[in-house]
């Protein structure tokens, strides 16, 4: 093993167990090959952030072929690099690097999956044994996924959140319907930058056209009317933009309402004492009771059918054809004992009928 970890290379060429050396302008060079493996590898180790559950085959073989390709160990699974027919070194460097792809791939499968393939010993074989049991690549499901872009809203969500959701919808749907390949091998010819080009713009109108119209009803409008129409990039860039300012408009008017609230409160706290004051005197009017007339409303002290009745009662009285009279101080309604008793008022009565009075 070198000092950078790498295990030493054969003499095999191109099939050589670690990393082959090559002489440039008197300086060594090391060149990765796809039997090369360092002291980090093993099989245990989890090259994948995704886990294989038997649901998820798509993202995960997505994820498993990208850690593969930069392993450059690629060819162990799509069938380019084939098992050696003769025994030798090279039949042992496959064996070896084989036996880590597979350890690689029974590590980032959750072990429901991985009891079903235990005794697959190539690589080739284990891949393609996943993929035809999990991969429904077919029609049920690029139309059950269109059907989910389609019906696919933002309900409240942040943007980030919502744009997520959508842009997982659509990596699963382009795996099924991925770009055809360019022949010309740049991806520069018209019918590929065209097929491109209508894609994209299926992916910013699907991407607008669920946003919250409440919320993001101007700059939709602005991205659905643009000609040419702006990038994904752009429009997410634009969509972002406006809930940032709708952020700081609610949180303005959040703080005058709250500022608004205060002085209602201050205001409302002022007027109330002088009608706390105006309740307490009625409600102390209305706890007295005459002992005389049996009334509330005044105390014996003021009953009107021992003082006399006032002259604007008599004047009430011969209005209304001498229907009635007052048995208390301020109320007009009510007969009470005195009814029969002379209307007029007089101030100053016999001493024997006020007997809690002095003369004065």
């Amino acid at each position: 093993m070198t000092t950078d970890g790498s295990l030493i290379s054969s003499t095999s060429g191109a099939l050589s167990t670690g990393t082959s050396t090559s002489t440039s302008g008197g300086e060594s060079m090391s060149v990765i090959t796809p039997y090369s493996l360092f002291s980090a590898d093993n099989p245990g180790a989890m090259i994948s952030a995704v886990v294989l559950t038997g649901e998820n085959y798509n993202e995960w073989a997505a994820e498993m072929l990208n850690a593969l390709r930069a392993k450059k160990k690629i060819g162990f699974i799509d069938g380019t690099l084939k098992k050696p027919a003769v025994a030798g070194p090279d039949l042992e460097s496959w064996t070896s690097v084989n036996s880590m792809v597979i350890g690689w791939l029974r590590t980032s499968i959750t072990p429901r999956v991985r009891s079903t393939v235990s005794f697959l010993t190539n690589a080739l074989e284990l891949w393609e044994n996943l993929r035809q049991r999990f991969s429904i690549g077919n029609k049920v499901r690029v139309s059950h996924l269109r059907s989910q872009i389609a019906l696919c809203r933002q309900d409240g969500q942040t943007v980030i959140d919502y744009y997520g959701k959508i842009a997982k919808l659509w990596d699963e749907l382009y795996t099924y319907k991925p770009l055809p390949v360019c022949s010309c091998g740049g991806c520069t010819c018209e019918v590929y930058q065209t097929i491109a080009k209508e894609r994209e713009e299926e992916k910013v109108n699907q991407f607008v056209m669920g946003l919250d119209e409440s919320r993001f009803a101007n700059v939709i409008h602005a991205i659905t009317d643009a000609s040419p129409t702006p990038s994904l990039e752009e429009a997410y860039s634009r969509v972002i933009r406006e809930e940032q300012r709708n952020f700081v408009a609610k949180a303005r008017e959040q703080q005058q309402d709250a500022v608004g609230f205060v002085a209602r409160r201050d205001s409302f706290s002022s007027g109330s004492s002088a009608g706390d004051q105006r309740l307490e005197s009625s409600g102390r009017e209305r706890s007295l009771l005459c002992s005389n007339c049996g009334r509330t409303g005044h105390e014996k002290a003021f009953c009107w059918q021992l003082i006399g009745y006032p002259e604007w009662m008599s004047d009430r009285n011969n209005r209304s054809g001498g229907r009635g009279g007052a048995a208390g101080r301020g109320r007009g309604r009510g007969t009470g004992r005195g009814h029969g008793q002379a209307v007029a008022a007089h101030t100053t009565l016999p001493n024997a009928a006020f007997s809690d009075f002095s003369p004065e």
